[in-house]
């Protein structure tokens, strides 16, 4: 008898231990998630399973937009997304402008999340360092299983994720050649019979007309309260780049047997002079250095801005209810050969979304990031969801409901950290269109026409010898004194270069020569 009731015993401590462990294993099972959702066998990750169900990620992101009052980790949004991949998601969402701060200060840290967004001027560099202290995992042995993610992503935007020949991040691909767009006002134009399809074709037309935005009274108020262009705090990252190229001072070029970086040519330190020239004469706005882009709009709309450079989309313009009507997009003046400039952008991708080391089980995040790249993933990105942003209507078209155009496309990007960058094809190019109305679909191929990257800049490998450098530090503080004056630049120009190349960047060079000469897009120029 006390035999068969240890056995008992004995039975029902193991059908516990069994029970406790198949609750525990979690994000911890063995089992690989297919993207595509065919005969994969994980109940895990099955949609629509109570959240204590579902495996967890954590990730370090920068949700920098304007999300209507809500938590980034309990709002309608993401509660769908969670509902269609089955998995828990948790943000670790820093804002600020000092993102890259957050993110070393946590990879330097002893509790990494799953993820971490790369973004900014210093992503490459960032991606390359932390894959070589082995705190980033490579992914190519994933990306075959991810249907989505590999016909839907370019293979130039696949190229700028690789460190030492292997992909480190899932890339943000954007759907536009550049964001960029300059935009006039259009009263203006009117009110001074400026036609800018035939009155704006070289730098000097830009800068009679930015002239007259000052002096001729534009808005007819009689008084001397406007100016020709306006910017933000981080206007010598990108707002202040209308004429960049216009110089030729937006890309590397070959120089006497070296590659040179645009911030050093010759071509850069005239641009700074013209820009200078703007800012003494009170054409360009001179609060650009201490306005941000939380205050830009409101400038804009108050009617005293002629002209201003941001993204064609105007998401965050649009998102205050102003109206863009209002202005015209318009291709940057020509280079002084007369050839067409561009509005040229650092990479095919805004950020990318790398895996770390502490990740288990990378295949629920490439699951998320598939899911965002598919068609079901674009519907979602640029219509929202149903009953909330858009409605059926009786063929069963997205029809989005009129207060709700253009809202929170930017919010749902950065939740999902990749988007499905091919707009082109329905529903996904009427949803754009519904958005941004037949005027922004105009400026968007406007900005394809006339966009471009830095390709010897954007390809060229990022050499571990180089991380310790700062390259960016010195170049973004001499272009803020050159603009507002506080340096001669003439004067100070072959110092300025001079200090540069002694502080890397003669090694900088020399690595990015021996590469371009080897490379296929060596020209002999």
């Amino acid at each position: 008898m006390n035999r068969k009731n240890s056995l008992s015993k004995l039975l029902s401590l193991l059908m516990v231990l069994v029970f406790v462990i198949s609750l525990s294993s979690g994000c911890s099972g063995n089992k690989k998630v297919n993207s595509d959702n065919t005969g994969a066998e994980s109940a895990d990750t099955s949609s629509g399973g109570e959240a204590s169900e579902r495996p967890k990620v954590t990730i370090l992101t920068n949700i920098n937009v304007d999300t209507e009052g809500s938590d980034v980790n309990d709002n309608d949004y993401v509660k769908y997304i969670e509902d269609q991949t089955g998995i828990d998601i948790e943000f670790i969402n820093d804002t600020s402008s000092v993102y890259t701060q957050k993110l070393n200060t946590i990879m330097a840290s002893n509790d990494l999340p799953d993820a971490v967004m790369l973004m900014g001027d210093t992503q490459r560099s960032d991606l390359a360092r932390f894959a070589e202290e082995k705190m980033l995992i490579p992914l190519d042995d994933y990306i075959d299983s991810y249907p989505n993610l590999k016909a839907n992503i370019k293979q130039e935007s696949w190229d700028v994720t690789k460190y030492d020949g292997n992909i480190y991040a899932v890339p943000f691909q954007r759907y536009d050649s550049s964001p960029y767009m300059t935009f006039l006002n259009k009263s203006w134009l009117e009110a001074l019979g400026i036609n800018p399809e035939t009155d704006l074709v070289t730098v000097d037309d830009w800068y009679n007309m930015l002239k007259r935005f000052v002096t001729d009274d534009p808005d007819k108020n009689g008084q001397e309260d406007t100016f020709g262009i306006t910017a933000t705090s981080s206007g010598t990252h990108f707002t202040n780049f209308t004429f960049l190229d216009s110089f030729g001072a937006a890309k590397a070029k070959y120089v006497n047997g070296e590659l040179l970086p645009n911030y050093i040519l010759p071509e850069y330190k005239e641009w700074l002079i013209f820009m200078n020239k703007l800012y003494e004469e009170k054409i360009l706005d001179t609060n650009f250095i201490v306005d941000d882009p939380s205050t830009i709009w409101d400038k804009i709309n108050s009617g005293k801005a002629g002209a201003f450079l941001w993204f064609w989309g105007l998401t965050e313009y649009q998102s205050m209810g102003y109206d863009r009507s209002k202005l015209v997009a318009v291709k940057p003046p020509v280079h002084k050969d007369g050839s067409e400039a561009s509005y040229v952008y650092s990479s095919p991708n805004r950020h990318m979304m790398a895996i770390t080391s502490a990740c288990e089980h990378p295949e629920y995040l490439l699951k998320l990031w598939d899911w965002a790249c598919s068609e079901e993933g674009g519907i979602f990105t640029f219509a929202g969801l149903e009953g909330k942003d858009y409605d059926l209507d009786s063929s069963g078209s997205i029809v989005l409901r009129d207060d709700r155009k253009g809202k929170n496309i930017g919010w749902r990007q950065l939740t999902l950290g990749v988007q499905l960058p091919n707009v082109d094809k329905e529903p996904i190019y009427g949803i754009m269109t519904q958005n941004f109305g037949e005027q922004g679909i105009h400026d968007l191929m406007l900005s394809n026409e006339y966009g471009s990257y830095d390709d010897l800049s954007l390809y060229c490998p990022v050499f571990n010898e180089l991380l310790k450098y700062d390259f960016t530090k010195s170049v973004q503080e001499f272009t803020d004194k050159a603009i507002t004056g506080a340096i001669d630049i003439e004067a100070e120009w072959d110092n300025y270069v001079a200090n540069w190349r002694k502080e890397g960047g003669d090694e900088k060079i020399k690595l990015s020569t021996d590469w371009y000469v080897n490379s296929d897009y060596y020209t002999g120029e």
